[in-house]
Protein backbone atom coordinates (compact mmCIF):
# COMPACT_ATOMS: atom_id res chain seq x y z
CA UNK A 1 0.00 0.00 0.00
CA UNK A 2 1.44 3.38 -0.37
CA UNK A 3 1.13 5.25 2.40
CA UNK A 4 2.17 8.66 1.10
CA UNK A 5 -1.08 8.09 -1.31
CA UNK A 6 -3.16 7.13 1.67
CA UNK A 7 -2.06 9.66 3.93
CA UNK A 8 -2.96 12.49 1.22
CA UNK A 9 -6.61 10.79 0.82
CA UNK A 10 -7.02 11.01 4.69
CA UNK A 11 -6.03 14.70 4.67
CA UNK A 12 -9.00 15.37 1.81
CA UNK A 13 -11.16 13.39 3.45
CA UNK A 14 -10.64 14.67 6.91
CA UNK A 15 -10.73 18.60 5.45
CA UNK A 16 -14.60 17.50 5.25
CA UNK A 17 -14.85 18.41 8.59
CA UNK A 18 -15.61 22.24 8.31
CA UNK A 19 -17.77 24.12 10.99
CA UNK A 20 -20.77 23.88 8.24
CA UNK A 21 -21.13 20.14 8.71
CA UNK A 22 -23.06 19.50 11.84
CA UNK A 23 -22.26 15.60 12.62
CA UNK A 24 -18.21 15.53 12.39
CA UNK A 25 -18.44 11.96 14.48
CA UNK A 26 -20.30 11.03 11.25
CA UNK A 27 -17.44 11.86 9.01
CA UNK A 28 -15.14 10.28 11.06
CA UNK A 29 -17.29 6.97 10.53
CA UNK A 30 -16.64 7.51 7.09
CA UNK A 31 -13.17 8.16 7.12
CA UNK A 32 -12.52 4.77 8.69
CA UNK A 33 -14.76 2.97 6.41
CA UNK A 34 -12.63 4.02 3.58
CA UNK A 35 -9.51 3.38 5.09
CA UNK A 36 -11.18 0.08 5.93
CA UNK A 37 -12.10 -0.74 2.01
CA UNK A 38 -8.57 0.44 1.43
CA UNK A 39 -6.90 -2.04 3.20
CA UNK A 40 -9.41 -4.89 2.29
CA UNK A 41 -8.60 -4.62 -1.50
CA UNK A 42 -4.98 -4.21 -0.70
CA UNK A 43 -5.25 -7.99 1.66
CA UNK A 44 -2.27 -6.31 4.36
CA UNK A 45 -3.09 -6.80 7.41
CA UNK A 46 -0.02 -6.15 9.01
CA UNK A 47 -0.19 -2.88 7.00
CA UNK A 48 -4.30 -2.50 7.83
CA UNK A 49 -3.44 -2.51 11.53
CA UNK A 50 -0.72 0.42 11.00
CA UNK A 51 -2.57 2.02 9.08
CA UNK A 52 -5.38 1.68 11.17
CA UNK A 53 -3.24 3.22 14.65
CA UNK A 54 -2.18 6.11 12.36
CA UNK A 55 -5.64 6.72 11.48
CA UNK A 56 -6.91 6.43 15.24
CA UNK A 57 -4.10 8.68 16.67
CA UNK A 58 -5.15 11.32 13.90
CA UNK A 59 -8.51 11.21 14.92
CA UNK A 60 -7.86 11.28 18.76
CA UNK A 61 -5.74 15.07 17.80
CA UNK A 62 -8.34 16.11 15.76
CA UNK A 63 -11.06 15.68 18.58
CA UNK A 64 -8.56 17.98 20.67
CA UNK A 65 -7.77 19.87 18.43
CA UNK A 66 -12.02 20.77 17.28
CA UNK A 67 -12.90 20.72 21.40
CA UNK A 68 -9.97 23.95 21.88
CA UNK A 69 -11.58 25.60 19.41
CA UNK A 70 -14.79 25.07 20.77
CA UNK A 71 -13.87 26.18 23.99
CA UNK A 72 -11.97 29.00 22.13
CA UNK A 73 -14.93 30.07 20.66
CA UNK A 74 -16.59 30.47 23.65
CA UNK A 75 -14.22 32.45 25.28
CA UNK A 76 -13.93 35.06 22.57
CA UNK A 77 -17.80 35.25 22.54
CA UNK A 78 -17.68 36.04 26.51
CA UNK A 79 -13.90 37.58 26.61
CA UNK A 80 -15.17 40.58 28.66
CA UNK A 81 -17.27 39.13 31.11
CA UNK A 82 -14.38 36.33 31.64
CA UNK A 83 -11.84 38.29 32.11
CA UNK A 84 -13.56 40.70 34.66
CA UNK A 85 -14.07 37.62 36.70
CA UNK A 86 -10.61 35.85 36.55
CA UNK A 87 -9.13 39.39 37.66
CA UNK A 88 -10.96 39.42 40.65
CA UNK A 89 -9.35 35.60 41.61
CA UNK A 90 -6.94 35.40 44.43
CA UNK A 91 -5.00 32.08 44.97
CA UNK A 92 -2.62 31.07 47.11
CA UNK A 93 1.11 30.10 46.55
CA UNK A 94 0.88 27.20 45.33
CA UNK A 95 3.83 24.70 47.09
CA UNK A 96 4.66 23.51 44.09
CA UNK A 97 4.16 23.66 40.41
CA UNK A 98 0.72 22.29 40.33
CA UNK A 99 -1.33 20.24 37.12
CA UNK A 100 -4.80 20.25 36.27
CA UNK A 101 -6.86 17.49 34.04
CA UNK A 102 -10.10 18.70 33.47
CA UNK A 103 -12.37 15.72 31.96
CA UNK A 104 -15.62 16.34 30.64
CA UNK A 105 -16.45 13.40 28.78
CA UNK A 106 -20.74 12.96 28.45
CA UNK A 107 -22.70 9.97 27.40
CA UNK A 108 -25.69 11.45 28.78
CA UNK A 109 -27.37 15.03 28.91
CA UNK A 110 -24.29 17.12 27.52
CA UNK A 111 -24.27 20.67 29.21
CA UNK A 112 -23.87 23.92 27.15
CA UNK A 113 -21.37 24.94 29.84
CA UNK A 114 -18.79 22.69 29.74
CA UNK A 115 -16.79 24.86 27.02
CA UNK A 116 -16.98 28.22 28.72
CA UNK A 117 -16.03 26.57 31.96
CA UNK A 118 -13.04 25.00 30.51
CA UNK A 119 -11.97 28.19 29.02
CA UNK A 120 -12.43 30.14 32.48
CA UNK A 121 -10.23 27.54 34.22
CA UNK A 122 -7.97 27.74 31.62
CA UNK A 123 -7.77 31.94 32.01
CA UNK A 124 -7.89 31.37 35.66
CA UNK A 125 -4.45 29.21 35.17
CA UNK A 126 -2.68 31.69 32.51
CA UNK A 127 -3.15 34.46 35.01
CA UNK A 128 -2.68 33.21 37.95
CA UNK A 129 0.01 30.82 37.54
CA UNK A 130 -1.02 28.60 40.18
CA UNK A 131 -1.37 25.29 38.02
CA UNK A 132 -2.01 24.39 34.24
CA UNK A 133 -4.15 22.55 32.77
CA UNK A 134 -5.14 19.90 29.91
CA UNK A 135 -8.17 18.61 28.83
CA UNK A 136 -9.48 15.41 27.86
CA UNK A 137 -12.65 13.10 26.80
CA UNK A 138 -10.74 10.12 25.97
CA UNK A 139 -11.08 7.44 28.68
CA UNK A 140 -7.97 6.15 27.15
CA UNK A 141 -6.27 9.37 29.37
CA UNK A 142 -7.44 7.98 32.66
CA UNK A 143 -4.10 5.22 33.01
CA UNK A 144 -1.58 5.32 35.81
CA UNK A 145 1.15 6.67 33.80
CA UNK A 146 -0.40 9.27 32.19
CA UNK A 147 -2.33 10.57 35.65
CA UNK A 148 0.97 10.77 37.53
CA UNK A 149 1.40 13.87 35.65
CA UNK A 150 -0.90 15.82 37.25
CA UNK A 151 -2.05 17.12 40.89
CA UNK A 152 -5.65 16.78 40.47
CA UNK A 153 -8.53 15.54 37.88
CA UNK A 154 -11.55 17.87 37.42
CA UNK A 155 -14.79 16.26 36.21
CA UNK A 156 -16.94 18.73 34.42
CA UNK A 157 -20.41 18.35 34.25
CA UNK A 158 -19.73 14.44 33.43
CA UNK A 159 -22.55 12.52 32.55
CA UNK A 160 -23.74 9.08 32.03
CA UNK A 161 -20.89 6.61 32.35
CA UNK A 162 -18.07 8.31 30.81
CA UNK A 163 -15.16 5.69 32.45
CA UNK A 164 -17.01 2.38 32.14
CA UNK A 165 -13.90 0.18 31.83
CA UNK A 166 -12.50 -1.66 34.51
CA UNK A 167 -8.77 -0.34 34.29
CA UNK A 168 -9.19 3.25 34.13
CA UNK A 169 -11.46 3.11 37.40
CA UNK A 170 -8.77 1.68 38.42
CA UNK A 171 -6.46 3.91 38.04
CA UNK A 172 -8.83 6.54 38.98
CA UNK A 173 -9.24 5.23 42.27
CA UNK A 174 -5.66 4.33 42.81
CA UNK A 175 -4.99 8.53 42.07
CA UNK A 176 -7.09 9.56 44.66
CA UNK A 177 -5.73 6.89 47.29
CA UNK A 178 -2.63 7.94 46.78
CA UNK A 179 -3.06 11.49 47.56
CA UNK A 180 -4.18 13.40 44.41
CA UNK A 181 -7.42 15.44 44.44
CA UNK A 182 -10.36 14.99 42.91
CA UNK A 183 -12.97 18.60 42.19
CA UNK A 184 -16.61 17.59 41.00
CA UNK A 185 -18.48 20.59 38.64
CA UNK A 186 -22.33 21.02 38.73
CA UNK A 187 -22.82 17.16 36.83
CA UNK A 188 -19.54 15.31 38.36
CA UNK A 189 -23.02 13.88 40.78
CA UNK A 190 -25.30 12.91 37.98
CA UNK A 191 -22.59 9.75 36.25
CA UNK A 192 -20.80 6.42 37.63
CA UNK A 193 -24.06 4.89 39.02
CA UNK A 194 -22.49 1.45 38.89
CA UNK A 195 -19.29 2.77 40.35
CA UNK A 196 -19.22 2.49 44.15
CA UNK A 197 -15.96 4.24 44.93
CA UNK A 198 -16.77 7.46 42.67
CA UNK A 199 -19.79 7.77 44.46
CA UNK A 200 -17.74 7.45 47.84
CA UNK A 201 -15.47 9.62 46.66
CA UNK A 202 -17.59 12.33 45.30
CA UNK A 203 -20.26 11.95 48.28
CA UNK A 204 -23.83 12.37 46.32
CA UNK A 205 -25.60 10.52 43.74
CA UNK A 206 -28.38 12.92 41.28
CA UNK A 207 -32.06 12.22 42.40
CA UNK A 208 -33.23 15.44 40.04
CA UNK A 209 -33.35 18.96 40.49
CA UNK A 210 -36.02 20.46 41.86
CA UNK A 211 -34.21 24.28 41.60
CA UNK A 212 -33.97 25.02 37.26
CA UNK A 213 -31.55 26.57 35.48
CA UNK A 214 -33.46 30.37 35.73
CA UNK A 215 -34.63 29.34 39.62
CA UNK A 216 -32.87 32.08 41.60
CA UNK A 217 -31.53 30.12 44.66
CA UNK A 218 -31.05 31.41 47.79
CA UNK A 219 -27.42 30.36 49.54
CA UNK A 220 -26.30 29.45 53.09
CA UNK A 221 -22.48 29.64 54.07
CA UNK A 222 -23.18 26.59 56.62
CA UNK A 223 -19.14 27.74 57.58
CA UNK A 224 -18.14 31.21 56.61
CA UNK A 225 -15.38 31.23 57.99
CA UNK A 226 -13.80 28.39 55.65
CA UNK A 227 -10.70 28.80 53.44
CA UNK A 228 -12.94 27.45 50.86
CA UNK A 229 -16.46 29.27 51.95
CA UNK A 230 -15.64 32.75 52.97
CA UNK A 231 -16.25 34.55 49.68
CA UNK A 232 -19.76 33.57 49.57
CA UNK A 233 -22.33 36.23 51.85
CA UNK A 234 -24.75 34.95 53.37
CA UNK A 235 -28.19 34.74 52.08
CA UNK A 236 -26.06 35.48 48.45
CA UNK A 237 -28.46 34.91 45.71
CA UNK A 238 -27.69 32.64 42.38
CA UNK A 239 -29.28 31.98 38.99
CA UNK A 240 -28.50 28.01 38.40
CA UNK A 241 -29.44 24.79 38.56
CA UNK A 242 -29.37 22.77 42.13
CA UNK A 243 -29.82 19.28 42.37
CA UNK A 244 -30.87 17.18 45.65
CA UNK A 245 -29.35 13.93 45.59
CA UNK A 246 -30.10 10.13 46.69
CA UNK A 247 -31.08 9.51 50.25
CA UNK A 248 -28.26 6.79 50.68
CA UNK A 249 -24.83 6.17 52.22
CA UNK A 250 -22.98 8.42 49.58
CA UNK A 251 -24.60 11.50 50.58
CA UNK A 252 -24.12 12.02 54.19
CA UNK A 253 -23.00 14.89 57.05
CA UNK A 254 -20.94 11.45 58.53
CA UNK A 255 -18.37 12.04 55.61
CA UNK A 256 -19.16 14.98 54.13
CA UNK A 257 -18.52 18.85 55.48
CA UNK A 258 -20.78 20.35 53.84
CA UNK A 259 -19.58 24.38 53.51
CA UNK A 260 -22.68 25.80 51.57
CA UNK A 261 -26.62 24.58 51.67
CA UNK A 262 -29.65 26.19 50.14
CA UNK A 263 -31.31 28.46 52.59
CA UNK A 264 -35.09 27.02 52.27
CA UNK A 265 -36.15 30.48 54.21
CA UNK A 266 -34.96 32.48 51.19
CA UNK A 267 -37.50 34.36 48.89
CA UNK A 268 -39.30 31.70 46.73
CA UNK A 269 -37.63 28.52 47.63
CA UNK A 270 -40.18 25.89 47.89
CA UNK A 271 -40.32 23.21 44.78
CA UNK A 272 -42.84 20.56 44.91
CA UNK A 273 -40.16 18.14 44.06
CA UNK A 274 -38.01 18.75 47.26
CA UNK A 275 -38.54 15.29 48.43
CA UNK A 276 -35.28 14.62 50.85
CA UNK A 277 -37.01 14.00 54.04
CA UNK A 278 -34.06 15.39 56.16
CA UNK A 279 -34.53 18.67 54.35
CA UNK A 280 -30.60 18.51 53.37
CA UNK A 281 -30.06 20.02 50.00
CA UNK A 282 -25.91 20.94 50.18
CA UNK A 283 -24.76 22.70 47.25
CA UNK A 284 -20.52 22.52 48.40
CA UNK A 285 -18.67 20.32 50.38
CA UNK A 286 -15.40 19.09 50.88
CA UNK A 287 -14.06 15.59 51.78
CA UNK A 288 -10.91 13.31 52.75
CA UNK A 289 -10.79 10.36 50.41
CA UNK A 290 -7.90 7.86 51.07
CA UNK A 291 -5.02 10.05 51.64
CA UNK A 292 -6.15 12.72 48.53
CA UNK A 293 -8.93 15.20 49.14
CA UNK A 294 -12.11 16.30 47.38
CA UNK A 295 -14.40 19.32 46.77
CA UNK A 296 -17.78 19.40 44.46
CA UNK A 297 -19.75 21.98 44.30
CA UNK A 298 -23.59 21.57 42.37
CA UNK A 299 -22.78 25.21 40.97
CA UNK A 300 -21.78 25.14 36.87
CA UNK A 301 -24.95 24.52 35.15
CA UNK A 302 -25.25 27.92 33.60
CA UNK A 303 -22.42 28.94 31.88
CA UNK A 304 -23.22 32.81 33.72
CA UNK A 305 -22.29 30.67 37.29
CA UNK A 306 -18.30 30.76 35.98
CA UNK A 307 -18.43 34.35 35.21
CA UNK A 308 -19.83 35.40 38.34
CA UNK A 309 -16.68 36.34 40.33
CA UNK A 310 -18.17 34.72 43.62
CA UNK A 311 -18.97 31.52 42.38
CA UNK A 312 -15.69 31.46 40.36
CA UNK A 313 -13.21 32.49 43.87
CA UNK A 314 -15.41 29.52 45.42
CA UNK A 315 -14.25 26.89 42.47
CA UNK A 316 -10.77 28.30 42.17
CA UNK A 317 -10.43 27.38 46.04
CA UNK A 318 -11.90 24.42 45.61
CA UNK A 319 -8.95 23.53 43.36
CA UNK A 320 -6.18 24.83 45.71
CA UNK A 321 -7.76 22.91 48.40
CA UNK A 322 -7.46 19.30 46.29
CA UNK A 323 -4.42 20.12 45.19
CA UNK A 324 -3.37 20.22 49.08
CA UNK A 325 -2.53 24.26 48.53
CA UNK A 326 -5.29 25.40 50.64
CA UNK A 327 -5.24 23.62 53.93
CA UNK A 328 -8.57 23.46 55.55
CA UNK A 329 -10.61 21.35 58.10
CA UNK A 330 -12.37 18.48 56.77
CA UNK A 331 -13.66 16.70 59.76
CA UNK A 332 -17.55 15.64 58.44
CA UNK A 333 -20.44 18.40 59.88
CA UNK A 334 -22.02 16.20 61.85
CA UNK A 335 -18.90 15.82 64.22
CA UNK A 336 -19.06 19.08 64.43
CA UNK A 337 -22.81 19.32 65.03
CA UNK A 338 -23.75 21.29 61.82
CA UNK A 339 -27.24 19.89 60.44
CA UNK A 340 -29.44 21.10 58.17
CA UNK A 341 -31.55 24.16 59.33
CA UNK A 342 -35.03 23.39 60.04
CA UNK A 343 -37.16 24.01 56.79
CA UNK A 344 -40.28 26.53 56.73
CA UNK A 345 -43.33 24.82 57.32
CA UNK A 346 -44.96 24.41 53.47
CA UNK A 347 -41.64 22.29 53.27
CA UNK A 348 -42.80 20.18 56.24
CA UNK A 349 -46.27 19.45 54.52
CA UNK A 350 -44.35 18.58 51.06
Amino acid sequence: MDSKRVSGEIEEKIALMSPAYPFPLIKIFLIITYIHSLVFANGNVQSYQAEEQAIAKQITQLLLKQKQLKIDIKYMKNASDVESAVDSIVVVPPKKERSLLIFSKTTGFRHGSIELGTAVFQKVAEKTGAFTVEVSENMDDINTENLARFDAIMMLNTTGNPIHRKDPRKAFDNFLKEGKGLIGIHAATDCHSNWKEYMSAMGGLFAGHPWFSKSLVTLCNEDPNHPCAHMIPQGYKIKDEIYQYQDDKYFTRDALRILVSLDLHGEDMFRDKAKRKDHDYAVSWIREYGKGKVFYTNLGHNESTFMNPIALQHMVSGIQYAFGDIEADATPSAKIGKLPKAPPAEFLRN
